[in-house]
């Protein structure tokens, strides 16, 4: 008849076993742990991304709309930290000897380059947009031409 107690012999590979078990959890449980962490920086990172998108398009706008844009050729504009520490310049710049694609020139066009500075992580992070414009695009046929103001510091 055989007994149900095993053998000493197999109480030690019992012991071996669980403690193979344990390490096998402990390197999933590690590996899980390591993938939320990437994952959690990931979605961090891209609304920051997003964010600074938003603002740089929303800036570029502005800038872009000025009726008489060559008044604020070759200036800067800088704006301080909003509220989630997003700072900018705003730079206006007379493009010289501009074709079309037929070789005639391009007269009166400006360049607004945005630049967006923000923490990255405990550095300085930057992020640009750029755009091209007529200067006599938004001004008014007949009207006495009038010089917006800069841009409210933010």
């Amino acid at each position: 008849m055989k007994s149900l107690n095993p053998s000493p012999r197999s109480g030690g590979y019992i012991i071996m076993e669980v403690l193979m078990a344990l390490a096998v959890f402990g390197l999933a449980v590690g590996g899980l742990m390591k993938a939320m962490t990437v994952s959690a920086q990931s979605a961090i990172i891209a609304q920051q991304e997003l964010r600074m998108i938003l603002r740089l398009q929303s800036t570029l706008n502005e800038y872009s709309k000025y009726p008489r844009i060559e008044e604020y050729d070759g200036q800067s504009f800088d704006t301080g930290p909003d509220d989630l520490g997003v700072s900018t310049r705003t730079e206006v710049l007379k493009i010289e000897g501009a074709e079309n694609s037929e070789g005639q020139p391009l007269e009166n066009m400006y360049e607004i380059v945005v630049t967006a500075f923000y923490d990255n992580f405990g550095q300085v992070g930057e992020m640009k947009a750029n755009t091209v414009r007529y200067a006599k695009l938004y001004a008014a046929a007949g009207a006495a031409p009038q010089t917006p103001a800069p841009a409210p510091q933010r």
